[in-house]
């Protein structure tokens, strides 16, 4: 019995290498020139593997390219951050200019006496405490100013040269009270004395008591003492004080410059 088994199993076994070796065979054989099973199986197991194994490198690439995106990004924002800022400082410089020519052409154009020399002066320094109101401009003997001379501003009178050195001045202004302009009633033509009193209120003095002013009424320069020439704009006036027993009026006035 147990020879006839062992005789079975070696049958057997010729059997099955039999059976491997034909499927193996049958495997193996091209049909019409095209890919045998084994070789499409193996291409179709391939795909998702070198896919898998690609997909890390894609990944660091998208990476790598967004890294160098967002670096361009920043460089370009800063660019143009930079480029914003130098367009307001030169849209700042612009304005400023814009405002230096108005002033220069109401200037120019507000000369009473176009004969008349005119220098252009800046402000460097000033002097408003309470016993003086002076300010220093950047214009002395070298630029041919000489004391006394009268400084004026697009809208009126503001002063006078009290001081000359080379290069500077200084301008005593029409609100320190050692100031006076003699002035005319541009409507009236009535005549007074413009100045600044104790108390910092502008005053016209020595105004007849029967003279023609009223409030709103235009203070100009009369030409007399031959420091101010006639008709610049001086001060308006703001109150008439009660007619009494006086022998002048009173009559308060502002300065037409703001100073």
């Amino acid at each position: 019995m147990l020879r006839f088994l062992q005789e079975r199993r070696n049958a057997a076994l010729l059997s099955a290498l039999f059976v491997i070796s034909f499927t193996l065979m049958t495997l193996s054989v091209r049909r019409h020139g095209g890919t045998t099973l084994i070789e499409r199986s193996a291409l179709t197991l391939s795909g998702p593997l070198m896919e898998a194994s690609a997909a890390p490198k894609r990944w660091i690439q998208n990476l790598w390219r967004r890294y160098i995106l967002l670096q361009d990004m920043r460089a370009e924002n800063l660019g143009l951050r930079k480029e914003i800022a130098s367009l307001q400082a030169l849209s700042l410089k612009v304005r400023e200019l814009q405002t230096k020519v108005g002033r220069l052409e109401g200037l120019l154009g507000g000369r009473r006496n176009p004969a008349a020399p005119v220098r252009l002066a800046r402000i460097v320094g000033r002097n408003l405490g309470a016993l003086s109101h002076t300010v220093i401009v950047d214009l002395g003997a070298a630029d041919g100013v000489r004391r006394n001379m009268p400084v004026l501003h697009e809208a009126g009178l503001v002063g006078r040269i009290s001081r000359v050195g080379r290069g500077v001045s200084q301008v005593l202004l029409l609100t320190d009270y050692r100031s006076a302009v003699d002035v005319l009633v541009q409507r009236s033509r009535a005549s007074g004395v413009f100045s600044i009193s104790s108390r910092g209120v502008g005053e016209l003095r020595y105004m007849a008591d029967g003279g023609k002013v009223e409030a709103s009424d235009l203070l100009i320069s009369s030409g007399l003492g031959g420091i101010f020439p006639k008709g610049l704009p001086v001060a308006q006036v703001t109150k008439i004080g009660p007619k009494g027993e006086r022998l002048f009026q009173q009559v308060e006035a502002e300065p037409i410059v703001d100073f």
